[in-house]
């Protein structure tokens, strides 16, 4: 019986070390969120992020500084068609980190003074 734990415990070991991050595959490309009611479509280079809301037009627009292969930092620069004056939200920060990755899309850990939320986004079509 004792064996039969320390081969379990030998190949999930084996198992976690084969799952590595490939944060440079979301570097650019199109995403959204998996969230049902975020309809938002982002559209990210390796220097800008367009967040789109299909619904109520609302584009955010965000400058991106890598810090690593996995941490960035998005900086608001416009934000066009908000209903209210958004211009309080013109140069804030929200620090993101790629905490995991697949196939289909990625999850990350995202904190500025106003949040601090683990979100998930998959590849969009």
């Amino acid at each position: 019986m004792k064996n039969w734990i320390y081969l379990i415990l030998i190949i999930s070991c084996f198992s976690c070390k084969g799952q590595e991050k490939k944060c440079s595959d979301f570097k650019t490309g199109k995403f959204k969120y998996v969230l049902k009611n975020r309809p938002e479509l982002i559209i990210r280079t390796d220097s800008t992020q367009i967040e789109i809301n299909p619904i109520t037009k609302v584009e955010a627009h965000s400058s991106i500084e890598w810090k690593s292969e996995c941490e960035y930092v998005l900086t608001y620069e416009t934000i066009l068609n908000y209903p209210e004056d958004a211009s309080h939200m013109i140069g804030q920060k929200i620090h993101v980190k790629i905490i995991s990755t697949d196939s289909n899309g990625y999850k990350v850990h995202a904190t500025s003074p106003r949040i601090d939320n683990i979100l998930e986004f998959a590849i969009a079509e």
